[in-house]
């Protein structure tokens, strides 16, 4: 059997810290609507669309999550 060329994922990605540390708190895994509408700046990374996007996989659920508020809102 041929040798794959590819390197196990924890080769290839660094992890962040806080997933390294295991200190996720349950708020990290849902955004206060109304903080993010104030820009409270609580929770900044929902507040800027590039940095969530970047760090965020768009899901098949979450591509039609959104294709579903455009078409509501347009």
């Amino acid at each position: 059997m041929a040798k794959t060329p590819w390197k196990p994922w924890h080769e290839v990605v660094a992890l962040r810290d806080d997933l390294k540390s295991g200190e996720l708190p349950m708020h990290m895994f849902a955004a206060d609507l109304y903080e993010v509408l104030m820009e409270s700046g609580k929770r900044p990374i929902y507040e800027d669309p590039g940095k969530f996007f970047a760090l965020t996989f768009p899901t098949y659920n979450l591509r039609q999550l959104v294709r579903d508020v455009a078409l509501r809102v347009a």
